[in-house]
């Protein structure tokens, strides 16, 4: 592929054309035969975004973006640019998305006289203003200022005004235009919203709208409270499960044998590879104290062998990248395997022996998780992970483990009058004061699907739904209070949902609730008493988004 190069001696100087780096004015394109990867490279118009020149990075795919080896590159043509030019606030350095990860960002970088504090408002016709001051971890106040700017509208002209504020008070700004690409993935740029009738105001943050298969490619999109799209992340195949911001990165999966971890200027400065191990990713992931990775994955010799899927949890070492089992669920389980021996038939797994479908993972500590089995409807508590597994309890209805080896001695006793939960998704721990006292929030889906045991009576489960969505069914928030003292849960909250038989998720945000019915593609925010705020639809034909989680990214992006 060969690209135009345009030299801007202004900016560069001799001595960067003799390093050989350059900042490009021209579209460059890169093409793909892989589905879901074909992207263009950034583009610059006006005289003060520029693009670096790709040409030499040999990038043909989304996935060439997290690359080792092209990441370094970029930052080595980055670091060369601020080496041989002196930036400062009137001449900054301004570059479109240089690192590839996010459609709509800009790189800034330069120097002030005094400490400053940095904010920007970002404006575009027919939509809403965006503003937020910018983190900087030399200091609220410094001299030093390199940043990602989030926020800008695809595909129309940006007017952004930065803002320097010195201790003193004193002030100076600089304004400058900008279009940017489309988005990858669709061609709207804000998302239906219909408003509720709360007087509550949405919490703070961006909605991570995570796995919309109604895009024409993959991506990750940050959404305001307006239903303004003001990120795009690319991924390759598979959604990014979860944004998991700590240690100063943003950890996220682009692929299903892929997590990696971005800094906050866009540059992926780790990457973990699942590639030559025998594991797949899916469904969720967290971080334990120590930066390692624990992950569900499905093992791949065991899919060939035994046609098992979704039945384990592996570890990545956070410094090595290395990739163990801490737990095949057949292990601690095997009276189940021993009856559960149907056949998925409705879902991506049609054909496999999905026995657990686990779907999400919470780590109480670093070696105690608490999991959602979806085809079980049930909730696990599992300690020792890293040692010797022991399964703790259950939460389930008492008939799901009617019969099945002695597991109903593990059984949590349900204090009150109402319906477990069935066919649940995303599951969140939420600790108090006391110990073995907590909360657990779901996204009760209250699907009456199991393939594994397809003769299971759901007589327990009144008015349960099946595998499409439908109008006559509802899923709901749930939120119990466990008591592992008393060995008993109860329900202290339910908020009704539209009906999502599979993909779906939670949140508790300040005391708000975020909801994911992602069969319908919809998400909304509600108040603490379960009126609807807001609510947010895709506009794709499509209806499918596999998770939604709503991030303040403080001390990350923002200040």
């Amino acid at each position: 592929m060969k690209f135009k190069r345009s030299l801007l001696l202004t900016l560069c100087g001799l001595l960067a054309v003799s390093c050989g780096y350059f900042l490009s004015t021209t579209k460059q394109k890169a093409n793909s035969s892989e589905n879901n990867t074909s992207f263009t490279l950034p583009t610059t118009n006006g005289d003060t975004v520029k693009t670096l020149d790709y040409s030499s990075l040999n990038i043909s795919s989304v996935s060439s973006i997290y690359d080792n080896n092209v990441q370094a590159k970029i930052a080595k043509q980055i670091k060369q640019l601020e080496t041989n030019n002196t930036y400062d606030f009137d001449n900054m350095l301004v570059l479109a998305n240089p690192y590839l990860t996010n459609t709509t960002g800009l790189y800034l970088h330069f120097t002030t006289s005094k400490a400053t504090k940095v904010s920007y408002t970002i404006n575009s016709s027919g939509t809403t203003s965006f503003s937020q001051t910018l983190y900087n971890p030399n200091g609220t106040y410094s001299k030093e200022h390199s940043y990602q700017l989030i926020g800008l509208i695809a595909g129309q002209k940006n007017t952004i005004t930065i803002k320097a504020t010195s201790q003193d008070g004193q002030t100076q700004t600089k304004t400058f235009t900008y279009t940017p690409n489309k988005l990858r993935g669709t061609s709207n740029n804000q998302l239906k919203v219909t408003k509720g009738t709360s007087t509550t105001k949405l919490s703070s943050g961006l909605y991570a709208v995570i796995g919309d298969k109604s895009l024409a490619n993959r991506n990750t999109y940050l959404v305001d409270n307006n239903g303004y799209i003001r990120a795009e992340i690319p991924t390759i195949n598979y959604n990014s499960l979860r944004l998991v911001q700590a240690d100063n990165k943003l950890y996220l999966a682009v692929n299903d044998n892929q997590i990696v971890a971005l800094n906050r200027l866009g540059q992926m400065v780790k990457s973990y590879s699942l590639a030559k191990s025998n594991f797949k990713l899916h469904h969720d992931f967290a971080l334990d104290s120590q930066g390692n990775i624990i992950a569900l994955a499905t093992d791949t010799n065991l899919k060939k062998t035994e046609k098992r899927v979704e039945d384990q949890i592996i570890k990545i070492n956070g410094q090595t990248g290395e990739v163990s089992r801490l737990l095949d669920f057949k292990d601690i389980l095997a009276p189940l395997y021993q009856t559960a021996t149907g056949i998925e038939t409705l879902t991506n797994n049609k054909g496999y022996w999905d026995v657990i479908h686990a779907n999400s993972i919470q780590l109480t500590k670093d070696d105690q998780v608490i999991i959602s089995s979806r085809e079980t409807s049930t909730i696990m508590k599992i300690s020792n992970l890293t040692n010797q597994p022991k399964l703790d309890y259950l939460i389930a209805d008492e008939s799901v483990w009617q019969g099945i080896g002695d597991y109903s001695k593990l059984l949590l006793n349900k204090d009150g009058d109402f319906t477990s939960q069935a066919g649940q998704h995303s599951v969140n721990y939420i600790p108090t004061e006391t110990a073995g006292v907590y909360y657990l929030e779901m996204f009760n889906n209250n699907s009456a699907l199991m393939s594994s045991r397809p003769n299971f009576s759901w007589a327990n489960y009144p008015n349960t739904g099946g595998a499409s969505t439908s109008d006559d069914y509802q899923s709901s928030y749930y939120k119990y209070l466990v008591n592992e003292n008393t060995g008993s849960y109860q329900l202290v909250q339910k908020i009704s949902l539209p009906y999502s038989p599979f993909i779906s998720s939670v949140q508790t945000k300040n005391t708000n609730v975020i909801t994911d019915s992602g069969m319908v593609g919809t998400f909304a925010e509600y108040d603490s008493s379960g009126k609807l705020i807001a609510s947010f639809e895709t506009t794709g034909q499509t209806k499918f988004i596999y998770r939604v989680y709503k991030y303040d990214f403080t001390n990350f992006y923002f200040d």
